[in-house]
């Protein structure tokens, strides 16, 4: 079990509200459990759920870049839950196959699956998570495909989904029954 337990239903009206404005409108699933382990923290979760709300909404990135950027920061930070979540449910929407998923787990960049602007998508994120950063050179192969304000919300759709992992694992969060688990050779 978690770290910290989840807000037990009966909810009040309000916390209701908090918790079933996460995720998308049309999704299957009953609310995460991360959400709500969140809505102890009512005040915080509002401003997380705003964020991430954001980079799907009105989103300058293609579905299937942010996905596999996103699913990319989960595996290297040994994030199952949330990996797990996304490959389930975001990896069909984006058209990320189940073997893309299990090979931004197992693989890298040389994967011969991917297209060159997808190896780059790869190693950008391989670095970002490295360094902190992007290199000038990085910077410039990025931008072949995606222009600056598409490299700005890549930038903050990792680093956003790197905080969500690092709560994550830090909260203990099982895998639920409904997300994908790791690849085997993980």
């Amino acid at each position: 079990m978690s770290r910290v337990a989840p807000l037990p239903p009966p909810w009040s009206e309000e916390d209701a509200t908090g918790i079933n404005s996460w995720g998308h409108p049309d999704r299957s699933y009953e609310p995460l459990l991360l959400v709500r382990c969140l809505q102890r923290h009512p005040a915080l979760a509002t401003r997380l759920r705003k964020l991430g709300e954001s980079l799907y909404v009105a989103a300058l990135l293609p579905p299937r870049t942010r996905t596999i950027a996103i699913l990319r920061t989960c595996a290297l930070v040994g994030c199952e839950y949330e990996w797990g979540g996304q490959a389930a449910f975001w990896g069909p929407v984006a058209g990320v196959s189940d073997d893309e998923c299990d090979a931004l787990v197992t693989g890298g960049a040389s994967d011969p699956r991917w297209s060159a602007s997808e190896r780059t998508l790869i190693e950008a994120v391989d670095e970002l998570e490295r360094t902190g950063s992007w290199s000038e050179a990085t910077w410039s192969a990025l931008g072949r495909d995606l222009d600056d304000e598409q490299r700005i919300e890549l930038l903050t759709a990792v680093g956003w989904y790197r905080t969500i992992c690092t709560l994550c694992n830090a909260l203990a969060l099982p895998v639920e029954g409904w997300m994908r688990r790791w690849p085997s050779g993980r």
